[in-house]
């Protein structure tokens, strides 16, 4: 179910490999998971599947999201089923250790529908040690590992070899911590990664990524004028009423049915911006009543790091030397930076 940059989301084919998995294995707290309301997802899981099926080394992919599109769900799917189905090891890093206690328990525990698939999961030993958050997976060609960690401290935890590293919350992850996490999949010879966050500062973080890698935008098109819109690049203006509308001529837009296009061409680094406006799971009701309720620059700034995918700082901009820059030109201050 390959999707090349460009190509439309509507899958019509017999659904296979990951996203398959994710429908049989994965749910919701409104039940199975699902493309319907999705569509834009499948993309990026066409993506995950060919690396793995291909044994492509060295890939990377990047998700700068909006807020509840569903990525967590269909990255913890993307765990399993790279250590049941295609026999890897894993690591799900996330900013802290609490952080990963609970996700453990209220995520990958509840999401996993079916008792047959836990049941091949157990508290994990390596080496000899049982640390927190490595369970383990016996089976062919022995154990596999899936290794839910917090890199604020990584003092306690083990140097296990990993094939697929997931970094999930990336903005809150300690910069410090992230080579350690980089060095576990030296040795593999897949060394994939995917990445993902609500972005929340410009330039770092998930944005740095998104920006390092190919940029894909979600693309959609109006049957009345045949204009290409990206949604979220036209906020508030298509919206209108109660539904998406052509910033062009007003014609109705169906979110769903859109096509991801790639700025630049990247070889191993994919990046998507994957805003709410192109998930039909999330309710447009509620990002026009959060945009509404938005008065002060900081809750305008946190409609569009969680609503539209667009990172902004607001009042907490770090101080950067474009900034001092820009304060210097504007008034007559003694700005300079310390010396080293």
């Amino acid at each position: 179910m390959a999707l090349a940059s460009g190509g439309s989301s509507r899958y019509s084919g017999e659904i296979r490999g990951l996203a398959r998995f994710l429908m049989s294995e994965m749910s919701t707290d409104k039940g199975a998971f699902t493309f319907e309301g999705r569509e834009a997802m499948l993309e990026v899981v066409s993506a995950l599947d060919e690396v793995l099926n291909n044994r492509t080394p060295d890939q990377t992919i990047s998700v700068l999201k909006g807020a509840q599109v569903g990525m967590t769900t269909l990255a913890i799917g993307f765990a399993l089923y790279c250590v049941t189905i295609h026999r890897l090891n894993v690591g799900y890093f996330l900013p802290d250790q609490d952080f990963a206690d609970r996700f453990d328990q209220t995520r990958v525990r509840s999401t996993l529908r079916r008792r047959g698939l836990a049941s091949l999961m157990r508290d994990g030993k390596y080496k000899g040690a049982s640390p927190k958050g490595l369970k383990e997976f016996p089976g062919r060609g022995g154990s596999r590992f899936l290794y839910i960690l917090g890199l604020r401290d990584i003092g306690n935890a083990i140097s296990i070899p990993l094939d697929v590293l997931i970094r999930d919350e990336v903005d809150d992850l300690p910069a410090d911590n992230l080579k350690w996490s980089n060095d576990r999949i030296d040795a593999s010879p897949l060394a994939l990664t995917l990445n993902l966050a609500v972005g929340r500062t410009p330039g770092a973080g998930i944005h740095a990524m998104f920006e390092a890698g190919d940029r894909r935008r979600w693309h959609v098109r109006c049957q009345a004028c045949h204009a290409d819109s990206v949604l979220e690049e036209h906020w508030p203006k298509v919206f209108s009423g109660d539904a998406l509308a052509c910033p062009a001529c007003g014609g109705a837009l169906d979110r769903g049915a859109g096509r991801w296009e790639a700025a630049r061409a990247r070889p191993r680094h994919r990046s998507y911006r994957l805003s709410q406006l192109a998930i039909g799971a999330v309710r447009l009701d509620r990002v026009a009543a959060k945009w509404a309720a938005a008065r002060l620059p900081s809750e305008k700034a946190r409609f569009r790091c969680s609503a539209l995918a667009a990172p902004d700082a607001g009042d907490t901009q770090p101080i950067s030397r474009e900034l001092l820059r820009k304060l210097r030109d504007a008034a007559p201050y003694h700005l300079a930076e310390a010396p080293a």
